[in-house]
């Protein structure tokens, strides 16, 4: 049993030694998804997500890839792991090998070449030879029930983006706005190319009847960029895209062949915040 001499003022109805997930055979603690404090210094094992649960899993799994690629006689590795504070969880260590282990599975991914960025420059104008500069306002609107008609209506027919943001404050409509300056290849593909044909004075709105997402365009100007003035940014943009395709790859093939046993109340979907680990 792992020494816990930070967590012994834990609640004896929350086991810290309780097993939540066992990955090929090797256990994963409940206290490994960490500890909630109380004002009198007493602890509880925190509500775990899915997402809590996966990531959990996933590390584990990359550990183990590690140690089987004898990362761990890496002498870099080893001065890391050194370094870590004595009494701590076996989850520092965990996460040292596993960041290892993709460090070594992404050395091996090869760069975007010259042909790859100039295809996506050329296919991607929006964002390069033909980018724009925009002065924005954005706004998180919440109307009552019965009035995202209204507030689409009135967005049509103000003459700019103050009048809107009156209507709204006199009509007592929940909202928040900001100003924003951005070029195209600064905002995410998906907000460039729904911009990329609004005029000054135009909107895009998104989100649903309870909650709007508001972006109003107030001005532009032509700001282009050549292919040698992007190809740093693009290909960056490319190789991040081919790792991350990597790493969701290397994850399925590791879970593939895994063993993973969930133990209750744990389950895939991690430990809800009103269920206790016995």
């Amino acid at each position: 049993m792992i020494a816990l001499p930070a967590f012994s003022n834990i609640h004896h109805a929350d086991s810290a030694d309780q097993v939540a997930v066992k990955v090929n055979g090797q256990p994963i603690l409940a206290v490994d998804f960490g500890i909630k404090m109380s004002l009198k210094g007493a602890g509880t094992l925190k509500p775990v997500t899915e997402s809590d649960m996966k990531l959990m899993v996933d590390t584990e799994l990359m550990r183990q890839a590690a140690l089987k690629s004898r990362l761990d006689q890496v002498k870099e590795i080893q001065t890391r792991i050194a370094a870590l504070p004595k009494g701590a969880s076996k989850d520092p260590v965990r996460k040292v090998l596993a960041l290892a282990y993709i460090n070594k599975q992404m050395s091996g991914v090869p760069m975007p070449s010259n042909a790859d960025g100039s295809a996506y420059f050329q296919s991607n104008s929006a964002l390069y030879a033909e980018r724009k500069h925009y002065e924005l306002q954005t706004c998180m609107v919440k109307p009552v029930a019965g009035k995202d008609v209204a507030v689409k209506a009135q967005l049509s027919k103000s003459r700019n983006f103050e009048d809107f943001e009156r209507w709204l404050r006199s009509n007592k409509i929940a909202h928040g706005c900001v100003p924003v300056s951005v070029t195209a290849d600064e905002a995410n593909e998906k907000v460039a190319l729904k911009l990329k044909n609004v005029p000054v004075g135009g909107n895009v709105v998104e989100g649903s009847k309870e909650q709007m997402a508001i972006t109003y365009v107030k001005a532009l100007r032509s700001e282009p960029l050549s292919l040698e003035q992007a190809t740093p940014t693009i290909t960056k943009l490319l190789s991040d895209k081919r790792k991350s395709e990597a790493y969701e790859k290397m994850v399925k093939q590791l879970r593939d062949k895994a063993k993973i046993e969930y133990l209750p109340p744990y389950t895939a979907n991690g430990l809800a915040p009103s269920m206790k680990a016995p």
